[in-house]
Order: C-alpha cells, then sequence, then structure tokens
C-alpha cells in the first residue's frame, strides 16, 4: 500500500520547473526564476536566488554539498546553499544542448541532446569534459554511487559505470515505458506509472515490485530528501510518499 501524505496543506509548488534534496532541505526552482530553499520539517521556505531561468538543478550530495544550476540559455552555476551566491562556471552557452544532467561529489554527469554522455569535474573546471559513452535517447539520469542510470525515452533503463562508461540494462528493455516521474533513492529506482501506482527496482539485483493505493498519476516531480520520497503533483501539493 502506498499513499500520499500532503505537507503543511498548501499547493505552492505547481509552477516548480525542478527540484532536488540536500540534508533537510528541499531545494525547488520556479519558472519565474525563483529558487526555494524548504525546511523538510518545519515547512519555513526562503528565496536563495531570483531571476535566473533555471532548466535543471541538481546537487552533488544527499546529505552536504552545493546545488548546480543549468540554465536555458546553456549557462552553468554553482549555489552554494547556505549564502545563496551564484557562481557562474560557464557562460558560453557549453551546456545549451544538454537533456538530463546529475552530480556526484565533483564531477557532473550530463547526456547531450545528440545522446553523448559526458562526465565534467567541477574541481578542475578548466579540464575538457570526458566522454564516457554514445547513443542515447534519454528522459532523464541520476547519479549514485559509482554509477550513473539512464532513463531512456524508450522506457529501457541503463546502468553506467561513471568511470568507464561500461552499460547495462537494469531490468527488461522497455521496462518503464509508462513512467511518468522517476528517481533514485535508498538503493532502489522508484516510478510513477501511468496507471497511478508506484514500481519500486532494487538497484542491487533489479527486484520489481508495484505499489498500489492511492492515485500518483498527476504527479510531475518526484525526488529524495531527508531520508523520505516526496513527489509535486499538478495541483502543487508536495507531498510524503508513504509505504505500509
Amino acid at each position: 500500500m502506498v499513499s500520499k501524505v500532503q505537507q503543511w496543506d498548501t499547493t505552492d509548488w505547481g509552477k516548480t520547473v525542478s527540484a532536488v534534496g540536500v540534508g533537510s532541505r528541499l531545494y525547488t526552482v520556479e519558472r519565474d526564476g525563483t529558487l526555494y530553499a524548504t525546511h523538510a520539517v518545519s515547512g519555513d521556505s526562503k528565496v536563495i536566488g531570483e531571476g535566473y531561468n533555471t532548466r535543471l538543478l541538481v546537487a552533488n550530495g544527499l546529505t552536504d554539498g552545493d546545488l548546480f544550476a543549468i540554465e536555458r540559455n546553456g549557462n552553468l552555476y554553482r549555489i552554494d546553499r547556505k549564502t545563496g551566491d551564484w557562481e557562474a562556471l560557464a557562460e558560453d552557452g557549453d551546456w545549451s544542448d544538454t537533456v538530463a544532467a546529475d552530480a556526484a561529489g565533483n564531477l557532473l554527469y550530463t547526456i547531450e541532446r545528440d545522446g553523448t554522455l559526458y562526465v565534467t569535474d567541477l574541481d578542475n573546471f578548466d579540464d575538457d569534459s570526458i566522454e564516457l559513452d554514445e547513443g542515447y535517447d534519454t528522459k532523464a539520469l541520476w547519479a549514485a554511487g559509482e554509477h550513473v542510470y539512464v532513463l531512456e525515452n524508450d522506457g529501457t533503463l541503463y546502468r553506467v559505470h561513471g568511470e568507464t562508461g561500461d552499460s547495462e540494462c537494469v531490468g527488461a528493455a522497455g521496462a518503464y515505458s509508462d513512467t511518468l516521474a522517476a528517481t533514485v533513492h535508498n538503493g532502489a529506482f522508484y516510478a510513477v506509472e501511468d496507471d497511478g501506482a508506484i514500481g519500486v527496482t532494487s538497484l542491487e539485483d533489479g527486484g520489481y515490485t508495484e505499489h498500489t493505493g492511492d492515485d500518483f498519476s498527476d504527479v510531475r516531480h518526484l525526488f529524495s530528501a531527508a531520508g523520505k520520497l516526496y513527489a509535486i503533483d499538478r495541483a502543487g501539493a508536495l507531498s510524503v510518499v508513504s509505504f505500509d
């Protein structure tokens, strides 16, 4: 049984473009370019950035670290979560073709429209990005441990080694073709399916379990924060996903 536990009885997240969790905070960027930090327990929220046009927001740690924003014009920024300072890492539009991204430690993983998977050292930004693999047609990706998990538009999920680029399917090819929103959380791949259920796949052994209960077919964003799984629906409600 899976259920939604709505937080704080508000629908303030209806214009969220991208969301990520670090430590006890939820970070969300809105269509108007405002970046918010919200405490996962109290619900207290503050603005830590304005006036940007962010397309992808990622973090390089689950409990600590920085945020990184890829703008619609392809510029890349590092964001200090505590001060709200934005540091331009690249303002030449180099990431304008990026369709999916995530970070782990000092590494930023990106996939371009042409299907190329790159890794960039965020501590040595003057070095060229390294091409890990090519031929992808990607919907989203997540960095976890030494691997990158790539969800293709045809519903195939790949496990890609973050150093060698070697890849293998997780589950059957096309198994996640009905996925509306997804994330990696606590060693598993969570996928909201178009029938409203949530499928959970172990990233260790590929075991799959489908959870039914509340209807999740209206969920737009799924992400991990403060050790919990969060969902934002089309109405703008933020909920904790609870498994009984």
